[in-house]
C-alpha cells in the first residue's frame, strides 16, 4: 500500500507493530478471562463438593441414629449448624431426656462465635 509522503518501508513497520500489538492483548486478555473462569468453576466445584460432603455427613448421621435404634442404645448423633460439627448426645430411653451431650452445647457455640470473629477479622483485612 502506498501512502503519500510515508516510505513503503516505513509504514510496514508501523503496520507490524500494530498487528502485533492486537495480537498481544488478547492472549493477555484472553489469559485473564480463562483464569477468572477457571476460578469461578473452582468456586462452584467448591461450594458443590461442601453440600456433598455436608449431604454425605447427614445420611451417615441417618445411618448412626437407625443402628443406635436397633440396639436399643440411647445414642443421638446430629450435625451442629453452625460449626458443622458432630454431635453425640447420651439420652434416656423411658423419658428422651438428654444425659449428656458430647461436645457440650456452649462450647460448640463458643466455636461458631470465634470462627465468625475470625471471618470478621479477615474480612475487615482485605
Amino acid at each position: 500500500m502506498k501512502v503519500d509522503g510515508i516510505e513503503p518501508a516505513a509504514l510496514q513497520r508501523v503496520q507490524d507493530q500494530t498487528r502485533q500489538k492486537r495480537i498481544e492483548q488478547p492472549v493477555e486478555e484472553r489469559a485473564d478471562l480463562t483464569a477468572k473462569r477457571q476460578q469461578r468453576a473452582g468456586q462452584r466445584r467448591q461450594q458443590t463438593d461442601d453440600r456433598s460432603r455436608l449431604d454425605r455427613l447427614h445420611q451417615e448421621i441417618d445411618r448412626l441414629n437407625e443402628t443406635s435404634t436397633l440396639y436399643d442404645i440411647g445414642l443421638r448423633f446430629r450435625v451442629h449448624e453452625a460449626t458443622e460439627r458432630i454431635v453425640v448426645q447420651v439420652y434416656n430411653r423411658k423419658d428422651n431426656e438428654v444425659i449428656r451431650q458430647i461436645p457440650p452445647e456452649k462450647v460448640l457455640n463458643l466455636v461458631a462465635q470465634i470462627q465468625q470473629m475470625i471471618g470478621l477479622l479477615l474480612d475487615e483485612e482485605r
